[in-house]
């Protein structure tokens, strides 16, 4: 009965540390059954199996995103020549060029939203945004070209400009809004000075 009610206390520290603790491995679950001589459980393996990704989901997600920008670096270097052309003549047809994830109207990531409020706000105008997840090859330039692994990425007069953390310390620090920002496209009289409501 002593060995019974001891074997169920170490059970039921296990499945606390497994529901409080999101530091606790498989390895570690598996060393501690060995240790106190516990049964592997099919409901054991898989409260396991399911804490693995919940141990560490930026990792994972960051780990998914690093594989994301090397296949698109190889899709990239294998039609080089093709995408170069295309996207180096865009950069050069335009002053400023927004590599994003989505479009301005539904960006589709927190980064690319925030880089939207930044240079709405700034009164940043007339820049021609492309989205680096229609093709692989695209997000594969952008990275190759900036040498920075995470977008959005800016490009001033066919020149890499900022990155989302370059742009948001430039836009803090108002360096944004006196360099890039366009103080005609706001309101005049009683709200001057603020952004238009509508400017169609």
């Amino acid at each position: 009965l002593t060995q019974s009610l001891q074997q169920f206390e170490i059970c039921t520290m296990l499945n606390v540390a497994l529901r409080r603790s999101c530091s606790l491995r498989p390895v570690g679950v598996r060393l501690l059954q060995q240790q106190h001589g516990l049964q592997a459980s099919a409901s054991l393996d898989r409260s396991i199996a399911c804490r693995l990704m919940a141990t560490s989901p930026l990792e994972a997600a960051s780990k998914m995103y690093d594989d994301l920008v090397a296949k698109s670096v190889e899709t990239y270097k294998s039609n080089q020549k093709a995408v170069s052309d295309d996207l180096d003549a865009e950069l050069a047809k335009n002053k400023l060029v927004l590599f994003m994830e989505g479009s301005p109207d539904a960006p589709k990531s927190e980064p690319s939203l925030n880089v939207i409020k930044m240079l709405t706000q700034a009164q940043v105008v007339n820049f021609l945004a492309v989205d680096v997840l229609a093709h692989p090859a695209i997000l594969g330039y952008t990275v190759t070209k900036s040498s920075r692994p995470r977008g959005p990425h800016l490009y001033l007069n066919g020149s890499f400009y900022a990155d989302y953390d370059g742009l948001l310390t430039k836009f803090t620090n108002g360096e944004l809004e006196k360099s890039l920002g366009t103080q005609t496209t706001k309101s005049t009289g009683t709200f001057g000075g603020e952004l238009p409501i509508a400017n169609y």
